[in-house]
């Protein structure tokens, strides 16, 4: 049996107990972990708002990318508060932000699309890096057709950003250049859009990854001469293509009709400029034609080249010195009838020859991932280039 003495001893030091407890609470200091828990919810409220803009625009894009692929024009332009509403030529629409006024959001991955075999494919671009978005069997995501997907992006349960390439049904980890899972973190007002630029003609769209959408402003429109600054005009794209960003068709040089075979043999002539054995004379006519060896050097020595993506294609944009520009989209080569060879870079021919101890070559301009080069030469026999016409 308890004595009576220890009850009350034990009823004292509990209500000894309780008090020191309500003392210490009523000066306990929780503002380090209201200010914790405040920056967690700040952080998450800001992460949604990324969500948001993300899931936006990456729908933005698809319709772009749609309007791409169906070769629709913009009928009517007009002005949102952060941007601009685009009709097209279906009726369909799109908003497009300027992108402006929002943060670059540099932990937040940028979606986008590139062009490759005819089609549009989803990329993204991490740090800088750019990659192609790939689904569980390592096969590239179609952007556009009919079995095209608009990926979901959403953050993890333990922060990181995790994508979905079916609708939703599965999610896998966003990964960097290394592997590694992207933490999520963001910026209210991030944006995939730099800016928005509007001509006459055309809607420039440039992206923050550096690439860029051009739309054309009414029914699409045809071959142009474009003045650089120089002795003579550039086509605005290339023969046998029906856009800027179209590499067009490969061609034997001085094969006016584009008719030679496996033992193709050039005109024993030096210079086809503008001559019966020129097919951009003869296609085009006029005054169109293939550059001579100085015309091509003028385009290299008195414009500037910038590696650009256009419409997912990666080529060089040259500007001249008033500031208009041409897009040189890559062609690749090819000897008689084989398959194409370096897709990714391109080589034009130049309507002049030259000759040295190894053979006849004809003059070529090019670039690849490194430059861009004048003067290069291929053999006359046996070989197909792209052309982009001059004008006199």
């Amino acid at each position: 049996m308890i004595p009576k003495i220890m009850k009350r001893f034990d009823l004292f030091l509990l209500t000894t107990l309780f008090f020191i407890f309500i003392h210490g609470c009523s000066k306990y200091d929780d503002s380090d972990v209201r200010d914790r828990l405040n920056s967690l919810n700040n952080r998450v409220t800001s992460i949604e708002a990324v969500l948001e803009v993300m899931k936006n625009e990456i729908n933005t894009v698809g319709s772009l990318v749609e309007a791409l692929q169906q070769r629709l024009y913009v009928s009517d332009v007009g002005t949102t508060d952060n941007g601009h509403s685009l009709t097209f030529s279906d009726g369909s629409k799109v908003v497009v932000s300027h992108g402006k006024d929002g943060k670059e959001g540099k932990d937040a991955p940028l979606i986008s699309v590139r062009y490759y075999d005819g089609r549009y494919y989803w990329v993204q671009t991490t740090e800088g890096v750019t990659e192609w978005l790939k689904d569980v069997n390592g096969d590239l995501i179609p952007a556009s057709g009919v079995d095209g997907v608009t990926p979901q992006v959403k953050v993890d349960s333990d922060g990181y950003w995790i994508i979905s390439y079916d609708n939703g049904y599965t999610f896998v980890t966003l990964t960097d250049d290394y592997g590694n899972a992207i933490k999520a973190s963001g910026d209210d007002g991030v944006s995939f859009f730099h800016s928005v630029e509007v001509s006459a003609n055309e809607i420039r769209i440039i992206l923050k990854d550096g690439s860029e959408i051009i739309l054309p402003v009414g029914e699409i429109p045809p071959l142009k001469a474009v003045d650089l600054g120089l002795s003579v005009k550039w086509a605005s794209f290339n023969m046998g293509a029906s856009s800027e960003t179209d590499p067009g068709e490969l061609y034997y040089w001085g094969d006016p009709d584009n008719s030679g075979g496996n033992n193709y043999q050039a005109p024993p002539v030096d210079n086809i400029c503008g001559t019966i054995y020129d097919i951009a004379r003869t296609k085009w006519g006029g005054t169109w034609r293939l550059p001579n060896e100085q015309e091509q050097k003028e385009l290299i020595f008195y414009c500037t080249w910038r590696r650009v993506t256009v419409n997912g294609v990666l080529g060089m944009r040259i500007t001249g010195s008033n500031g208009n520009s041409i897009f040189l989209p890559p062609t690749g080569y090819r000897f008689f009838y084989s398959n194409k060879n370096e897709l990714e870079n391109g080589y034009y021919w130049v309507g002049e020859t030259y000759r040295d101890n190894e053979g006849n070559f004809a003059y070529v301009y090019y670039f690849n991932a490194t430059s861009y080069y004048y003067n290069g030469g291929r053999f006359k026999n046996g070989t197909k280039l792209a052309i982009r016409p001059v004008k006199e």
